[in-house]
């Protein structure tokens, strides 16, 4: 009895890793592979039907759609949204009992209203605290305050400032206290400090005393403010027993680190602590499809609870002492590591897993799961965006839904261990695949044999692990012989990622966006279905010399004479699928457009500027290049440009001159143009041109014209700013203005005036000085220093365009652009076009229209 009822929470437990393909314990497969031989019938062969109980499904969905929706709301409308949608539910209680239908109302109207007033209860509150005292006002004018925050994480290296090239550290944490304008305040503020390198020894639970200005986050962002640190912080460290979980993780990384040399990667798949990790093994690991071995997930807690509970089973303690031990260490591990969304959902559903196994209600997988996830977005709505939680709950969803049918049919050609072995990872990558397109448009073709290799040590690395930071906080020496044992588990891993990373072809390239998300989505549906309605028929011999045929799986053909023809033909149409698949993306790049389609381009370079007019079916002017070299480069292959005709620097600030070496990489450039307010040009700018051009400074009055007047027009382009002898206070100030006139055929002149980084007092004298640009307007405007507030909205109301260009890095640190500035343009009528919203776009001139597209 004892046996059965601690194989039952084991297969509770099996979950999945928060990034990639999760490999979890296999007791459930196992289980539900034998229950459905033992299901077949001795006379038929027929199978009795799965179970999967789906009464969670249309819960989960609606905490999952009002969590997403609740987050972007202040705290009145949440809470008028939660009273709002308890009145409808209590009202379809009373309906449902007036009318008797209870069972058949209740599900499908009171719940998921029920389930919707819980998400937004408690959201309303945390909007409240999020907001509390004067720091929603401070943020929307990016005001300087003094600031306490309370460190919820460890300082991690970001990329460099764009400008200075200086090392950046982010820290998430909240603010509880301050001063603004010599007023102090207390709050409960979730912000993300930004800090130089002096913020780099900032560690959770601390709590830091800095000064800085706070900006503005996206509306559902769960930071409330980004602040960014004009001073080193001031640190006080916590005291007491709430330093011991910190002081475990620095004493295993650092005996970790002395023992071993297996890159580092022992602390990040036992504590989730990655600040050793080597950066090449990371990069390994990143394209063999095993960065989550790199840091704690949902299997550890798998891991550690089965053992526990299995451990205690064995030694004969009754269900809930074992339960409870194991919910103790489930609870302990998690402070120790922090609760990563991962490591919550794993948490839960485990622990929900050993109360139904001592409530006699037996394990549902996905239930548990559907449950898990209600439960999780109630506490934390703000966890409905996070890609870790996605990740584990598809890949959680992949190992229960899928996980047991590709087992079954590859149980017919191997082995049953070794076919559960390679489900795991299959089943966990095809759920997880369309997420990952998102955060690495790329596909890492061994992944699967890597996961497969490694997954024998992962959790026999994890419990040794964790026994070896238990006997640390008894004994250091103690932990010595395992912290050198798990270390060769981890080496193992390290080499398994190397090899396969090194192996040709590892990655092969896909589509981004939401484009590539549909393709891979497609992509694995069809394996699914492929191998879950592959046919199926049996043979079974009950007698000598008798043979009987038995009835088919439901989903198989019933005309099927052949199976074995029938599963060759299922796989040959899978592999034909695979090779389409991999065939059309090869003959069509990511993001490559169709080249008679375009006038003008925008480049996602970043946190920067990279402006292409179009002059020929290959040539463009180019208007800045972006800080990286690769990002103009990609942006410039998939716009097919061989020949920049014209390069124009607008100032000599690295976002807008930094990618110079990558327009010259396997093109001609022409000539270039620049502006500045330094005397000399920097040794990038001047070390790059292959063709010997020499950089010429520009002057307001200059002109030119390219392009042969054919399909693409004819470009004309005047320099406005900067005027000679003009008192330039400012890089940014010294900005060239270009006005840009595109001449086609079919459609009337369309002008286009690019700015560069210029500020608000530099605009207004450029616009005295040339008294025509505000009497003819203009039709395109690039809006200044990227939408930066003190760019302000005088050319735009000058001008008055019908389309503003926007060039800004996604999640930037400057808050970039302004909100006052995007909804000055919205409120004069002007369409704007981001390249923080759409990536690289493109305008396009129709008849009387102006187009953007992607």
């Amino acid at each position: 009895m004892s046996g059965t009822i601690a194989g039952r929470a084991a297969a509770t437990l099996t979950a999945a890793r928060s990034r990639s393909t999760p490999i979890g314990p296999l007791t459930s497969w196992r289980k539900k592979f034998l229950r459905e031989k033992r299901g077949r019938d001795t006379r038929t062969g027929a199978i009795e039907p799965r179970h999967r109980d789906l009464r969670l499904l249309p819960a989960a969905a609606v905490a999952w759609i009002t969590a997403a929706g609740v987050v972007r709301l202040d705290a009145s409308s949440a809470l008028l949204g939660a009273v709002v949608l308890a009145t409808l539910a209590l009202c379809s209680v009373i309906g449902c009992l007036a009318s008797g239908r209870v069972r058949r109302v209740a599900v499908p109207c009171v719940v998921p209203l029920a389930i919707a007033t819980l998400v937004c209860a408690p959201a309303s509150a945390s909007l409240a605290a999020r907001t509390s005292g004067p720091v929603s006002t401070a943020v929307q004018e990016q005001s300087a305050i003094t600031a306490v925050v309370h460190a919820t994480s460890d300082a991690a290296m970001i990329s460099p400032d764009r400008f200075t090239g200086s090392s950046r550290f982010m820290v998430e944490g909240t603010l509880t206290a301050g001063t603004l304008d010599g007023v102090r305040f207390t709050a409960g503020t979730p912000v993300v400090v930004i800090g130089p390198v002096s913020w780099q020894p900032v560690a959770a639970s601390d709590s830091v005393r800095t000064a800085g200005r706070l900006l503005p986050t996206k509306p559902g962002d769960r930071a409330a403010a980004l602040l960014i640190a004009a001073t080193s912080p001031q640190v006080t460290s916590p005291a007491g027993w709430t330093t011991v979980p910190a002081e475990l993780r620095t004493d295993f990384s650092q005996l970790s680190s002395r023992l071993t040399g297996e890159g580092g990667l022992l602390p990040g798949m036992v504590i989730g602590d990655r600040s050793t990790l080597d950066e090449n093994l990371a990069a390994d690991m990143q394209t063999t499809g095993m960065t989550h071995l790199t840091a704690v997930s949902g299997a550890n807690c798998s891991y550690l609870l089965a053992f526990v509970f299995l451990g205690a089973r064995a030694l004969r303690l009754p269900r809930l002492p074992s339960a409870v031990l194991g919910i103790l260490a489930l609870i302990g591990f998690v402070i120790l590591v922090r609760p990563e969304p991962s490591v919550l959902r794993a948490a839960l559903m485990g622990g929900i897993g050993v109360a139904a196994v001592l409530s006699g209600r037996g394990k549902v997988p996905l239930a548990l799961l559907l449950l898990t996830v209600v439960v999780l977005l109630t506490i934390d709505p703000w966890l409905h965006a996070s890609f870790a939680f996605m990740l584990s709950v598809a890949a959680a969803a992949g190992l229960i839904l899928f996980g047991p049918v590709l087992a079954l049919r590859l149980s017919r050609f191997m082995p049953l261990l070794v076919a559960q072995l390679v489900a795991v990872p299959i089943a966990a990558q095809l759920f997880c695949a369309p997420i990952l397109t998102l955060l690495q448009p790329t596909l890492p073709l061994y992944s699967v044999p890597a996961n497969l290799a490694a997954s024998p040590v992962v959790p026999f690395v994890t419990i040794v692990g964790m026994a070896a930071v238990g006997l640390i906080a008894v004994a250091e020496p103690l932990a010595v012989p395992l912290v050198l044992v798990a270390g060769w588990g981890t080496a193992w891993v390290g080499a398994v990622a190397t090899f396969f990373a090194s192996a040709p072809g590892a990655t092969l390239p896909w589509v981004g966006g939401p484009v590539g998300v549909i393709l891979t989505g497609m992509l694995s549906a069809a394996i699914v279905l492929a191998v879950t309605f592959s046919p199926r028929r049996r043979t079974v011999t009950p007698g000598p010399g008798r043979s009987t045929k038995v009835n088919p799986l439901p989903g198989s053909n019933r005309n099927e004479a052949h199976s074995g023809h029938g599963r060759i033909g299922a796989l040959l149409w899978l592999a034909v699928g695979c090779v389409a698949g991999l065939a059309a993306v090869s003959l069509w790049p990511p993001g490559r457009p169709d080249n008679g389609t375009w006038h003008i381009a925008a480049c996602d370079v970043g946190q920067g500027d990279a402006f292409a007019v179009r002059t020929g079916e290959r040539s463009v002017i180019l208007i800045d290049t972006g800080p990286e070299p690769d990002d103009v480069d990609a942006c410039l292959d998939r716009l097919a440009v061989d020949t920049v005709e014209l390069l124009v620097l607008t100032h000599l600030h690295a976002d807008h001159y930094g990618g110079i070496e990558g327009v010259s990489r396997d093109r001609t450039v022409q000539r270039i143009l620049y502006s500045s307010s330094e005397p000399a040009l920097p040794t990038t700018v001047t070390a790059v041109p292959a063709q010997q051009v020499s950089p010429e400074r520009l002057i307001a009055g200059m002109t030119g014209e390219h392009g042969d007047g054919g399909s693409y027009g004819r470009v004309s382009w005047t320099v406005l700013w900067p005027e000679a002898g003009a008192p330039i206070d400012s890089e940014n100030n010294s900005s060239a203005v270009l006005d840009v006139v595109i001449d086609t055929d079919a459609a009337p002149d369309v002008a286009v005036l690019l700015t560069g980084d210029l500020e608000e007092d530099a605009a207004r004298a450029m616009l005295r000085a040339s008294p025509g640009l505000s009497e003819r307007g203009v039709q395109i405007l690039k809006v200044a220093h990227h939408g930066a507030r003190n760019g302000g909205l005088d050319l735009a109301h000058a001008l008055k365009p019908r389309l503003a260009l926007i060039s800004a890095g996604r999640d930037n640190d400057y808050g970039h652009p302004h909100p006052t500035i995007t909804a000055g343009l919205s409120a004069a009528g002007i369409t704007v076009a981001r390249t923080d919203q759409l990536g690289t776009f493109l305008v396009s001139i129709q008849d009387d229209s102006l187009r953007v597209h992607r």
